[in-house]
């Protein structure tokens, strides 16, 4: 096992072991073929997106450019970020958007802002939105308002509440006329009036750059690094990045070429978990034995990915092989992966939900939280931490993919991190035979994160950043380098993270890129490219007799489902 930020050694037992993933070694070599392709065809995206800008098309160069970050994002490229991608969005803004700018003073102390909060979408499942609404409640020092690009459902009462209990207001950005380049006009007049600016953006939300691209003064803005494993839009735009995990920000300044001195480090802002159920109750509730022992995971199904054909589930059979007592509960998978093999093999000691907001019986009748493989979920990790369980990640891949596994202050240095099956089994087992101990490492997690992520070190943590993005001058437009790089991290990311489902081949490729974002594109552009799907049977998410709804643009489709909203 490996922690993070100079542990303390009595805080959990270190687990040593070499990485035993088989499947890593031929990862290493499909991966760079893959990473290769995915770099040559985002390359010939860029390439249109700068033709289109060049020749005054900018309705269709800003539909391409979404396409092009939709397949950087979801194909790994060997980059982080894209400088040439960002460069164009840059030039469609200055072309397509110019002259506006800010209309207050720069502000010089944190507080008493006007804070304008940017996202794509928001939802009452997900770290990211739960993010938001604690940090406007928690900060009560300025006003906090709330700009949505691709709201299409709606806005969770407890991000509305927190905006009006602030002061604040919710613009609904994708709900006016228009497309792309309306939007960001739209969105350039909140900025406007903005002291400081958090984009909580999707990573390939073209909406955010491109209105800030246009404008000839803005204010400081915050980027928050919640997708720090994969390449997002922003590198060049933002005066101070807010990474949630060390990890992150050294890949933001090894990979995304962001000076260290524009990274921070910030606690995610949690709220407290108080227990209101014993663990026998929380079991009987749940319709497990009272004197079993739970070990319990929490995420989304993709997250819980098969490696080399082995389950995340087939990886624990030994440890529910060897104590009977052993319940394994996983709440988020149910339905959408196949533990049937691990299931055959310990009878009714392996439970599948589905996901699910309501999440605290679970974490109350557990005994220890085992984090999700391959894809970690810091959120669950935190949540299980507040509620005393001792934290077991499984990571495997060895120096340099840092980002792949999981950190962040307040389980740094609490976290307990295997190298290898065996020893993450080794340490389970441990764990499982020492009653005492789990409460004690427990209880040891739970004031660490108590302390670094509730209350006061929270609110220091944040007026810290706010000083510090308020004390540096504005970024100025720079030139990044795009060539794309093939370490194992590169090799690793598109069979740990990548869309393995579909896009196998460039046409396949291209089709989702595109089809995910149909209905930005300027009509005779959309009515074209959507013929061209419909005579290949080229769409990928839709079957091609419901294909019709990407002929509606989504401003119009956001508009329909709030009427269909309320009419119910």
């Amino acid at each position: 096992m490996t922690l993070h930020a100079k542990p303390d050694p009595a805080a959990a037992t270190v687990c040593e072991g070499p990485a035993d993933l088989p499947v890593m070694d031929e990862w290493r070599i499909a991966g760079r073929e893959l990473v290769a392709r995915h770099s040559g065809e985002l390359d010939g995206l860029i390439d249109t997106v700068e033709r289109l800008v060049a020749t005054g098309d900018f309705a269709h160069a800003a539909a391409a450019a979404q396409v092009a970050a939709n397949h950087a994002v979801m194909w790994h490229s060997g980059r982080f970020a894209s400088h040439r991608l960002e460069a164009a969005i840059r030039r469609l803004g200055h072309s397509a958007l110019p002259g506006i700018g800010t209309r207050r003073p720069r502000m010089r102390q944190s507080t008493g802002m006007n804070v304008l909060h940017v996202a794509s979408r928001v939802a009452g499942i997900g770290g990211g939105s739960r993010m938001i609404w604690r940090w406007i409640g928690r900060d009560r020092a300025n006003r906090h308002s709330l700009a949505l690009t691709r709201q299409i459902d709606a806005v969770p009462a407890r991000l509305r509440d927190a905006v009006a209990e602030s002061g604040g207001r919710i613009a609904r950005i994708n709900f006016s006329l228009g497309g792309l380049l309306g939007w960001a006009r739209r969105l350039q007049a909140a900025l406007a009036e903005a002291d400081i600016v958090v984009l909580h953006a999707d990573n390939f939300d073209i909406v955010p750059v491109l209105a800030l691209a246009g404008m000839e003064r803005r204010p400081p803005v915050l980027l928050l690094n919640h997708s720090d494993h994969v390449l997002w839009l922003g590198a060049g735009f933002a005066d101070l990045v807010v990474n949630t995990r060390r990890s992150g920000l050294e890949l933001c300044v090894a990979r995304r070429g962001i000076p260290r001195e524009r990274n921070a480090l910030m606690p995610l802002c949690l709220e407290p978990m108080p227990r209101t159920l014993s663990r026998v109750e929380a079991k009987r509730i749940l319709g497990l034995p009272e004197d079993s022992v739970v070990l319990l995971t929490i995420a989304r199904a993709v997250k819980y990915r098969a490696l080399g054909g082995a389950s995340f589930a087939d990886t624990l059979v030994p440890v529910l092989r060897d104590d009977p007592r052993v319940h394994l509960v996983a709440v988020g998978p149910g339905g959408a992966v196949d533990w049937s093999a691990a299931m055959a093999a310990v009878p009714g000691r392996i439970h599948l939900h589905p996901e699910r907001p309501d999440t605290a019986t679970f974490f109350q009748a557990a005994d220890i939280y085992i984090d999700s493989f391959p894809f970690p979920s810091i959120t669950s990790l935190f949540e299980a931490g507040l509620f005393g369980l001792p934290l077991v990640s499984f990571y495997p891949f060895g120096p340099g993919c840092e980002v792949m596994g999981a950190d962040s202050p307040g389980i740094d240095g609490v976290l307990v991190r295997c190298e290898s099956a065996s020893a993450y089994r080794a340490e389970l087992n441990r764990l499982l035979a020492a009653p005492s101990r789990r409460v004690a490492v427990g209880e040891r997690t739970r004031a660490n994160i108590e302390a670094t992520n509730i209350g006061e070190g929270w609110l220091r943590a944040l007026e810290a950043v706010y000083d510090r993005a308020l004390a540096l001058p504005p970024r100025a437009p720079g030139a990044g380098c795009d060539t794309p790089r093939l370490t194992d991290l590169d090799a690793f990311l598109p069979f740990v993270f990548g869309h393995l489902d579909h896009g196998q081949t460039p046409e396949v490729r291209m089709a989702c890129a595109t089809e995910a974002d149909l209905r930005l594109f300027p009509i005779a552009v959309r009515l074209q490219t959507w013929l061209g799907l419909a005579r290949r049977r080229g769409f990928v998410f839709r079957k091609t007799s419901q294909a019709w709804r990407y002929l509606l643009p989504e401003w119009l489709t956001g508009r329909l489902k709030g009427l269909s909203r309320t009419w119910r």
